[in-house]
């Protein structure tokens, strides 16, 4: 078992002491500390809450100036440690920390973890470190993370989750909804009556009925800013907890071309001068009754550009949306053909337009869940580039009701949530966060694995991935005369990949479909040296990427195939779709609606 020390003394002579009224996340991080140390030394501590000659102090009325948000202190002293931080939840991250950085404890995934029991471990006296998050606000929306507390916190993301966090600390932000214009001036009410409150698209009003409009909000109206206004305020005296309120365009581009939207906007040079300019109203209304609150909205598709003169007030949190981004390249890489005309300029524009800074990021391909996404080396790059542009709140979006963001959906996880936290680590430590992951994830045969992500990151150098990246035919644009309206969206519902379908022509992955046969082995190799029946479950999810890619997204000619081929490969088809139900995969965004 492993020898500890702390400030000379044999981690034997040492207790663990909580407060005489703990609260909830401090006696999780005692409980937390107790078992860790018992798994790498072999000794239990007592817990307790009177102190003895040698103690770990947990929380307390213990603060530090230099704590930032939910970060936390680690303290030694000749005779105590002493994990602590001005809220509850970095104390319990600081009994994280503390195993994590001395005895090497890593909770990979739900149900995979690790600790170190052999070596020595001497903890100084005079020790001092501070550790304070990247981002204020840290969300991952990965199913596991959302669900599993535990999970949760040891990931350290605090905002918008599905479990119950009373007992490590809470979150910051509970669910915002977004695209909001209609909540606070309603169609159903006022439409009828002055359709002028609504976005004017070719002289026609189109009313906001939704969160997908179908039209926006009239911004220059002041009607519209006074029930807007006045709703908002209303719903902040009703829930005078909150702390961060949504007005938000809706999920359409049908924004107001009015006269006067129109002139702001051209001044402007973007329709977000309109917005801003009215949520910057909005907010000094609000400021003066809750001068604590923030008032959130979207710089999203047709906003994204800042505006040119306006600067949003400071308690307005622009929300950036990285929706049209290329993802295998960093954002601020000059060299993309897509980020160095609009993400990178937009979002430094936006650094200088406002002072509270929100993204909305993607990890996945939402027009196609089971291909590869090859964003690994894009996202530690962006994190660091989004500490730089003062980003305060980061949300990493994936999906919460599947397990799949192509072969490595739990290690693209991990490390968003790490790198939520710690958004400046070098690429030497983010490379041993990768393998630390697939030899804990995949067993001895991690190293293969990690082949694979070579070869996928140099099968797709020199192509642009967004997050709407067409792989398959789902994609292809479908017209008809005369013009059906939705045709394009039902069909993409209604989609499952068949046999021999045709290929979608020079896609973002076909250089990888070139070397399958090579990528395949990774896995498969992986898979022989398994030892655990999950090692190979886990292996076998992953790999199932691939066989899309090899099943639907290369070319198959039924006609060119022999009987004996053709039944191979429509078993393989079958299998696919025997092992694609069992881990609750979907195609798409579209089909996930269906259940598809």
């Amino acid at each position: 078992m492993r020898a500890v020390t702390i400030g000379g003394h044999d981690l034997s002579a040492f207790r663990i002491v909580l407060p005489k009224e703990p609260k909830g996340a401090e006696k999780t991080g005692a409980a937390f500390l107790q078992k860790a140390l018992l798994q790498s030394s072999g000794l239990v501590l007592p817990v307790v809450s009177e102190p003895g000659e040698h103690n770990i102090f947990i929380g307390g009325e213990r603060h530090s100036e230099r704590i930032r948000w939910d970060g936390f202190c680690i303290l030694t002293d000749d005779r105590n440690l002493y994990l602590f931080g001005n809220e509850e939840r970095g104390t319990l991250y600081a009994c994280y920390e503390f195993a994590e950085s001395r005895l090497g404890y890593r909770y990979f995934a739900v149900g995979v973890t690790r600790i170190s029991r052999e070596g020595e471990v001497q903890v100084p006296s005079g020790l001092d470190e501070i550790h304070n998050p990247g981002f204020e606000v840290r969300r991952v929306s990965w199913a596991d993370l959302a669900y599993d507390p535990e999970f949760a916190s040891h990931a350290r993301v605090n905002s918008h989750l599905e479990a119950d966090m009373e007992a490590y600390g809470g979150t910051v932000y509970d669910f915002i909804p977004c695209h909001t214009f209609y909540q606070y001036c309603p169609a159903d009410e006022y439409f009828r009556e002055h359709p002028e409150y609504y976005s004017e698209r070719g002289g026609k009003r189109i009313p906001c009925r939704d969160a997908g409009g179908p039209g926006q909000l009239c911004l220059t109206n002041p009607d519209v800013l006074r029930i807007v206004t006045n709703r908002i305020l209303e719903e902040l005296r009703e829930h005078p907890e909150r702390k961060l309120i949504d007005f938000s365009q809706c999920d359409c581009g049908n924004y107001c071309q009015c006269e006067k939207c129109a002139a702001v906007d051209a001044e402007e040079e973007s329709p977000a001068g309109s917005i801003v300019r009215f949520v910057n109203a909005v907010a000094e209304s609000v400021e003066r009754e809750f001068p604590d609150v923030l008032v959130q909205t979207f710089a999203y598709e047709y906003s994204v550009k800042p505006p040119k003169f306006t600067k949003a007030r400071k308690n307005v949190l622009i929300r950036y949306c990285t929706y049209d981004a290329c993802f295998r390249h960093a954002l601020d890489d000059t060299d993309c053909e897509i980020n160095s005309a609009t993400v990178r300029p937009e979002m430094l524009g936006w650094k200088e337009r406002c002072s509270q800074l929100s993204l909305w990021d993607y990890l996945s391909n939402y027009n196609c869940y089971l291909a590869p996404f090859p964003n690994l080396y894009s996202l530690w790059k962006n994190a660091s580039f989004y500490a730089e542009c003062g980003v305060r709140h980061l949300y990493e979006s994936m999906d919460t009701t599947h397990s799949t963001t192509g072969p490595y959906g739990d290690l693209k996880t991990y490390l968003a949530a790490k790198l939520c936290w710690n958004p400046t680590v070098s690429k030497d430590d983010y490379l041993i966060w990768i393998d630390e992951f697939l030899e804990a994830f995949y067993g001895p045969g991690w190293e293969d694995i990690r082949s694979y992500l070579k070869l996928e990151l140099e099968t797709t150098e020199g192509r642009c991935f967004t997050c709407k990246e067409p792989i398959d035919i789902c994609f292809l644009y479908y017209k008809t005369i005369p013009e059906v309206p939705n045709l394009k969206r039902f069909l993409r519902r209604s989609y499952t990949a068949k046999p021999y379908q045709p290929v979608y022509p020079n896609h973002a992955l076909s250089r990888l479909c070139e070397r399958l046969d090579e990528a395949k082995g990774c896995f498969d190799r992986a898979y022989e040296k398994a030892e655990t029946d999950l090692q190979r479950y886990r292996i076998k999810r992953s790999r199932i990427a691939l066989t899309y890619l090899d099943l639907f997204c290369t070319e198959h000619d039924e006609t060119a195939m022999t009987p004996t081929e053709r039944n191979a490969y429509e078993a393989e088809v079958e299998q696919f779709y025997r092992d694609k139900k069992a881990y609750n995969y979907y195609y798409n965004i579209h089909t996930e609606f269906m259940r598809n």
